[in-house]
């Protein structure tokens, strides 16, 4: 269509998705051991759902849809307001290296609970490049000895984050069972709206101390609502378009090959080259993934 991106550009454009994603997880080392995680969370929505109100406005989309499609996009939002939650939560003991390899799990566990909840059953390549994935990335979290899963050695947060992952693992089914057909841009700008209503019913029940961010843990914040987030969302929606959400999800695979250049870029060192397997299964699994949605006979979602 004419109006897209051309293939390219696309798959670039996923690339830096892909990157800015990838920033979330130093970000949330750096705020979950400083900072509230649940005020960064509410924050981080808040400051979203206030950029999408605007653009809604802009657009002229902006109008109250009815209780019954709020209370939808409210279940919709709840897998997101759960996973981001959980993520600055665990970024106060695990680390952004950590997170990034299990956030590669994402996919499979989708497809897991696709089959599970939908009896959607991937092809049995598909099997074989997400569990690829998971195996480099579970290589990546264990330095090259899985036997260290499970052991005293594992942090809690990286227990936290697991949850999270299997949290929104579940997201693509409840958006696929809740979604009316109306622009992602609506569905977006109300998830983030009603998240931030459920992030503010956990603060009064909560009640986490106020404190105001500081200066550096402001502009992070800012950058995860703006970057990570309103942004994510516009490369992401122009790209899947063009190459399908298939191909577009399998980019989370880079994950940790993109945090671990950002660890490097801020003065951290090269990682052992025992790692280097774990990175070559996941980058692996993405072009693997690529090639089976470029054939027409897949008929993967």
């Amino acid at each position: 269509m004419s109006g897209h991106a051309s293939p390219v550009r696309a798959h670039l454009g996923l690339l830096l998705y892909a990157l800015l994603i990838s920033t979330s997880f130093p970000l949330a080392t750096f705020l979950g051991s400083q900072y509230s995680p649940l005020l960064t969370t509410w924050l981080r929505f808040a400051i979203a759902a206030l950029g999408f109100i605007l653009l809604l406005l802009w657009q002229g989309r902006l109008s109250w849809p009815g209780w019954r499609d709020v209370s939808r996009y409210a279940l919709i939002s709840l897998p997101l307001t759960g996973f981001f939650l959980l993520m600055f939560v665990a970024g106060g003991s695990a680390t952004a290296l950590a997170m990034g390899a299990l956030a590669t799990l994402v996919p499979l566990f989708s497809a897991l609970f696709s089959w599970c909840i939908w009896r959607v059953r991937p092809t049995g390549a598909r099997w074989l490049a997400l569990s690829l994935g998971a195996v480099g990335a579970l290589w990546v979290l264990t330095n090259g000895n899985l036997s260290q899963l499970g052991q005293e050695s594992w942090p809690y947060g990286n227990s936290v984050f697991l949850i999270a992952c299997l949290i929104m693992g579940l997201y693509p089914l409840v958006l696929k069972a809740l979604h009316r057909g109306e622009p992602m841009v609506l569905v977006s700008g109300w998830s983030l709206i009603t998240g931030t209503l459920w992030l503010t019913l956990a603060a009064l029940f909560w009640q986490p101390e106020l404190l105001w961010p500081a200066p550096a843990q402001w502009g992070a914040i800012l950058w995860l609502a703006l970057a990570t987030t309103m942004l994510t969302f516009f490369l992401y929606q122009s790209a899947a378009v063009v190459v399908g959400g298939s191909s577009a999800n399998a980019y989370s695979l880079l994950t940790p090959t993109f945090v671990l250049l950002l660890n490097v870029s801020l003065g951290a060192p090269w990682p052992p080259w025992q790692l280097i397997p774990g990175f070559l299964l996941t980058v692996l699994a993405l072009i693997w993934l690529l090639k089976q949605d470029r054939q027409p006979t897949d008929k993967q979602a």
